[in-house]
């Protein structure tokens, strides 16, 4: 089995830091050392910050409209060209999110 790549475990990682429901009751820090025991601290909050500036590009484009104004597409290739790290399962969840804040907020 080949050993995956950085951004196929930062996508992974994405998707802890994103997890709603129980799980997100255990802080991020913790969950993400959990599951991915082999990452030093310093790379986990590296992920961890780098995480905080994906969660603020959805932010923006939920205040713009979210999906009333975006197409899936056109998300993913802003959030690609800034994050090329996100595979497709970490784009929909942020895609997803980005539709709950829009409606949650009233955008």
């Amino acid at each position: 089995m080949a050993t995956p790549s950085t951004a196929e475990k930062m996508s992974e990682a994405y998707l802890v830091y994103s997890e709603w429901g129980p799980a997100r009751a255990t802080p991020r820090v913790e969950r993400l050392a959990a599951c991915f025991p082999e990452e030093t601290d310093a790379d986990r909050a590296a992920w961890i910050a780098e995480f905080d500036r994906v969660e603020a590009e959805i932010w923006r484009v939920a205040a713009d409209g979210g999906p009333r104004t975006w197409s899936f597409a056109k998300f993913k290739k802003r959030l690609k060209g800034d994050f090329p790290f996100l595979n497709d399962a970490a784009l929909q969840r942020a895609w997803t999110l980005t539709g709950y804040y829009t409606a949650h907020e009233g955008y």
